[in-house]
């Protein structure tokens, strides 16, 4: 985040070769009784026709500061702000970006509740007291949504609904969340939260859905309000379509990535909340892992995370995961053995699809438990674990989507009876989320 604005007068010339600058405006920061203070942040970049149809329209009974975050406009629009409302605060930004300019309006905002609205029309400042009113009935962050009861837009074609719609669904399916909106910017939560947030990667549009993403995974109480998004009312609009909506994307499975990472898990900064379960995390994998077998897109990363997230839950001590076609054919496969993930070498895994457990729980669709592999039909046993003494127990899982068998992992553990019924139970509750 933005960490070198600087506070000078309004009168002075900038000459410091920091990168951000705050000019502020009147320093009268209210704290009426009855609510918190507010900060709102405007991003701009030559809005000047824009800001007059702004500024006038803010409740300003709710409002403590306004903060404009420049990025070097060309045009009077930093002139036509203080025409309007003298008591606003200029930050100005030398790098592009909307996501550098979205931190240096949070580093500069004071306000109890920081509040982004877009400069160029597109969000109804009217709206604010229903975002606050969220935030103070309990929820820790909040975002607008334009595809809820109550919400619209007219400024958004057919392929971004479409891209948009794909992130609502990939995002709720991977993350356990019920979103109605991704890609929209209008959104306010407690100053706290940014205690928790890393921004400090999204430069671009992207920023958005970053943030949303990490207030779930950092268990914030995190909850949308209808909003419309209009016409931008002069000028072009900066997003690109295809660009910003690769890195949205990247964002999206970055996040994902970094969700089986988390080591603070239980740890939650608002008032409610609850302590994601690592059988949670699998189902969000599996849910994931699915999607992947049938886009294609970073498979093996989603392998290798479905790998460490089963181990870690049931306590095995080897796994491996095989990906099917649709004749049942083996496609791609990983092992994993005392903590390191390895690319099987063919045949090794060719018999076990055929005749072997996995093969057996794709034919029958169903989940498998091996209390001993040496007695068990099911299991082919190499040269080197036919001994008694190297008996282990097993459990297999088919991963299927919309009726499709698309894999199998198979999980096995030292000793005899080593897994359970209930470990089972995990693993066939799994299966129905999947």
């Amino acid at each position: 985040m933005v960490t070198n604005a600087l506070l000078i007068p309004n009168e002075q010339i900038l000459t410091n070769s920091t990168d951000s600058y705050m000019i502020p405006g009147n320093n009268n920061f209210p704290n009426p009784a009855g609510r918190p203070t507010v900060s709102v942040i405007i991003p701009t970049l030559n809005e000047a026709k824009n800001i007059p149809y702004i500024l006038p329209y803010l409740p300003m009974e709710w409002i403590d500061e306004v903060i404009l975050v420049d990025g070097r406009s060309t045009d009077d629009t930093i002139e036509v702000a203080r025409q309007i409302l003298p008591s606003v605060k200029i930050v100005l930004e030398r790098r592009k970006g909307k996501g550098i300019a979205m931190q240096a309006g949070y580093n500069a905002a004071q306000g109890d509740i920081i509040v982004m609205v877009d400069a160029d029309g597109s969000n109804d400042p009217r709206e604010i007291p229903s975002f606050i009113l969220k935030l103070m009935e309990g929820a820790d962050f909040v975002k607008g949504t334009r595809f809820a009861p109550g919400g619209g837009t007219t400024d958004m074609t057919r392929i971004r609904k479409m891209g948009n719609w794909g992130f609502v669904i990939l995002c709720n399916m991977i993350f356990s969340q019920s979103f109605t909106d991704l890609a929209y910017g209008y959104h306010a939560f407690w100053r706290y939260c940014l205690d928790d947030l890393e921004l400090e990667e999204f430069d671009g549009f992207e920023i958005d859905t970053g943030l949303y993403l990490q207030a779930v995974r950092k268990n914030m109480r995190l909850v949308e309000v209808p909003s419309f998004e209009g016409y931008r009312f002069f000028g072009e609009g900066k997003l690109r379509t295809i660009p910003d909506g690769f890195r949205v994307l990247k964002t999206i499975f970055k996040e994902w990535q970094n969700s089986f990472q988390d080591d603070n898990t239980d740890i939650y900064v608002g008032f409610r909340g609850a302590k994601p379960s690592m059988v949670r995390k699998n189902f969000q994998c599996i849910k994931l892992l699915s999607l992947l077998l049938v886009t294609g897109y970073n498979l093996e990363a989603a392998m290798k995370s479905l790998l460490h997230m089963s181990i870690q839950t049931v306590g095995a001590s080897s796994a491996s995961i095989m990906v099917v076609d649709n004749n049942g054919n083996l496609k791609d496969s990983r092992l994993a053995f005392n903590g390191e993930i390895m690319e099987p070498q063919p045949p090794d895994l060719n018999d076990v699809i055929q005749d072997g457990l996995a093969g057996w729980v794709l034919q029958n669709r169903q989940p498998a438990l091996v209390s001993n592999t040496v007695e068990d039909h099911r299991w082919i046993q190499r040269d080197w674990d036919r001994c008694a003494q190297c008996a282990r127990s097993a459990m297999a899982l088919p991963l299927i989507l919309n009726g499709q068998v698309l894999g199998v992992i198979t999980l096995a553990q030292k000793g005899i009876n080593a897994f359970s019924e209930k470990d089972l139970a995990v693993l066939q509750e799994m299966a129905q989320v999947a």
